[in-house]
């Protein structure tokens, strides 16, 4: 990660920051953010697409998306609601966020091995021992009171699995929207046994073709024949990830110089 993008998620993270400079004055938050607003205005879509994926800056990637329809004007396409759908698939994976073919299987990887889940296991399984321990004081309780006692601490731990189970399908799925990283081998591509078999050794989730084709039908633009597939949609989305990374790089270009510029005079 360049100093630049490192500098822009800092700011975002916290109310100021500031750099120092060997024998020089510092880098004071008011001169950084007059930085990056140049940029944005020299660089518009460049800067959106940083901060969509360093800060998830939700207002820059609306801008993002709204400029989208913009690339088709000089296109032929056949389908060109596939085309910007493509466009905006092409967002998410510059953004390092998952398709919707791979959320279920990152929400279930988030479900079984993240410290969360962890937690929760150990939770569920002392309450469900508990349970037992009580069902079975109720088979040999001879009094009516106590035995409803004793189911009512039942029903309230039953209460209690069905809630944690219920957070962590939750959390699990939050999870799994947000990054391709591989929560059991937390990025690494690696276990102790040797290479994690969730992710292949990858240590994240690259969408493949065969998931961003999938994911098109998940959202209701149906089935793409190979043929319209090879000769227009695959081009155009590599079309846009070179764009986004073109624009994005030139962004970070243009940011540094101006960064070493100010800390410089």
């Amino acid at each position: 990660m360049s100093k630049a993008i490192e500098l822009l998620t800092r700011m975002h993270a916290v109310r100021s920051v500031t750099i120092g400079s060997r024998g020089r004055s510092n880098l004071t938050g008011d001169v950084i953010l007059a930085v990056f607003a140049q940029v944005q205005h020299k660089q518009p879509l460049g800067m959106d697409l940083l901060m969509a994926k360093y800060v998830h800056d939700a207002p820059a990637v609306d801008r993002i998306i709204d400029v989208m329809p913009n690339w088709l004007n000089d296109e032929s396409f056949r389908r060109k609601d596939l085309a910007l759908a493509l466009s905006c698939i092409a967002l998410d994976v510059f953004c390092d966020k998952p398709v919707a073919s791979q959320k279920r299987q990152l929400t279930a990887l988030w479900r079984n091995h993240s410290d969360q889940a962890k937690r929760s296991s150990w939770l569920i399984k002392g309450w469900q021992i508990k349970i037992k321990q009580l069902q079975r004081d109720v088979d040999i309780c001879g009094m009516q009171a106590a035995e409803e006692r004793l189911l009512s601490v039942i029903n309230e731990l039953e209460v209690l699995v069905i809630n944690e189970r219920r957070r962590i399908d939750e959390y699990a799925r939050s999870q799994s929207l947000k990054s391709v990283t591989c929560p059991r081998c937390s990025g690494t591509g690696l276990m102790q046994s040797g290479k994690c078999s969730s992710c292949d050794g990858h240590g994240l989730f690259s969408p493949s073709t065969d998931n961003i084709r999938q994911h098109l039908r998940h959202i209701g633009l149906g089935r793409v024949s190979d043929k319209l597939w090879d000769s227009e949609l695959r081009p155009w989305l590599d079309n846009c990830l070179s764009r986004m990374h073109i624009e994005s790089n030139e962004a970070v270009k243009l940011l540094s110089d101006k960064l070493y510029k100010e800390s410089a005079s």
